[in-house]
């Protein structure tokens, strides 16, 4: 209360000074001019800051209860920017399925998400999250927009297990985009640390490349034409003594997170 008083007796007293000065230079111009601009002003502006500070101020309780308001709007924002995320990501994946799509219309697609990987699996494999109740039976073929990744190998309600290009267990037949030249992709132990698998049962006097691009023949439950990787280098299989082109998939099986499930494409045996 002290305060108050204290303030209003400022006011006035700046109210007084205010009127004083315009009386006494009522009749000059000039020293009108020079107090206004160098002493009223200021002084003006004083006496509103005052004036304002007679304002009333918020309650405790309303400055919580602002606080909490301001809080919640700031969760929501977040929670919509989360969402926004999320959909994007999506998205995101989605166009490189309708990419895939494209190159391959007739395909019946599935996509899919891994949820588990096996630390023991030594070739690449991974758990996704459809099963049976999604249409999903073994040997589909699992890609992503930058070529095969592998074949589902077994089947549960809800989920499914991949196995990859690095397998031995692969037995893909393919072709080279150059020459023409077919062959059997089949992984090794030796070469699955370095993410790469080989290329087998190709003549002696083969004519596949450093840097050719190798796809899918057409045989079996692989539709043709999906890109499975390049040749790095050629060499010997040390069994057989027959040529051996090494590969490397332009999909990486350790880092995939997320791929489509050819359910179905035309010429598929029923």
């Amino acid at each position: 209360m002290k305060k108050r008083k204290k303030r209003f007796r400022t006011l006035a007293a700046v109210a007084g000074i205010l009127l004083v000065l315009v009386l006494l230079t009522a009749g000059n111009g000039y020293v009108y001019d020079l107090v206004t601009g160098s002493v009223l002003t200021p002084l003006m502006q004083t006496a509103a800051q005052l004036g304002n500070s007679f304002a009333p101020q918020k309650s405790m309780e309303e400055l919580k209860q602002e606080n909490s308001r301001l809080q919640a709007e700031n969760n929501r924002l977040n929670d919509l920017l989360a969402d926004y995320d999320d959909i994007k990501e999506a998205n995101q994946e989605l166009s490189k399925f309708f990419d895939i799509k494209q190159e391959h219309q007739d395909f019946v697609l599935a996509t899919a998400s891994v949820i588990a990987r096996d630390p023991n699996e030594n070739f690449g494999g991974f758990t996704l999250d459809r099963g049976s109740v999604d249409g999903i039976a073994p040997n589909m073929p699992v890609l992503t927009e930058k070529g095969l990744v592998g074949w589902v190998n077994s089947v549960n309600v809800h989920t499914c297990k991949v196995t990859t290009l690095l397998s031995p267990e692969a037995g893909i037949a393919a072709a080279d985009k150059a020459c023409k030249e077919n062959g059997v992709i089949t992984g090794s132990a030796a070469l699955a640390d370095s993410g790469l698998t080989c290329l087998t049962n190709i003549r002696q006097s083969s004519k596949i490349a450093v840097n050719d691009i190798l796809v899918t023949a057409g045989s079996g439950v692989y539709p043709a034409n999906v890109k499975i990787g390049a040749v790095r280098y050629l060499t010997v299989d040390s069994y057989t003594g027959m040529p051996m082109a090494v590969v490397e998939p332009f999909e990486d099986a350790q880092e995939v997170s997320s791929v489509v499930i050819v359910k179905r494409f035309t010429g598929e045996k029923q």
